[in-house]
Formats: C-alpha cells, structure tokens, sequence
C-alpha cells in the first residue's frame, strides 16, 4: 500500500492491522453512506428511505470497531454427520 507504514516489530503488528482494518471498515462505511445520498437523490418517491440508510451508514462509520462472535449449529444430518 502506498502511504502506509508497516512496522516489523513483532508488538506493534497487531496494531498496525488493526488500524488498517478500521480505516478500511470506516472508509467502506462512508462509501455506502454516499451511495444511499445519490439514491435519494436518484429515487424521490423513497427520498427518506435512502437518508436513514445513510445515516445508519455513518453512525456505523463513526462507531468504534467491534469484534462479532458468530455461532453455527451443525445438526447431525447436516454434510454427512449423521450419528451412528
């Protein structure tokens, strides 16, 4: 990437990433924040619709990063774990 440091010491790796996800993440957020601005402008009849999408959008870009647990239940008929 151009016009990003990367530090090599082994502590600060994390760090780094991190940051890049979030600014990676706050960039893609103000992205789709726009893109519901020019639908509304785009769509009039549903012109209140695209804004609370964009206002959603920014609040999610403004908010601090969090880290999301995602659980899945196999069941056992599911990809061959049938019981036996």
């Amino acid at each position: 990437m151009v016009g990003h440091a990367r530090s090599t010491h082994p502590e600060m790796k994390g760090q780094v990433d991190n940051r890049e996800t979030s600014m990676d993440r706050k960039a893609a957020c103000l992205l789709q924040a726009a893109v519901c601005r020019e639908q509304a402008v785009a769509d009039p009849l549903n012109h209140d619709y695209w804004i609370d999408e964009a206002i959603k959008w920014l609040e999610l870009a403004h908010a601090p990063a969090s880290r999301v647990v995602v659980t899945i239940e196999l069941r056992p008929s599911v990809r061959g774990l049938a019981a036996k």
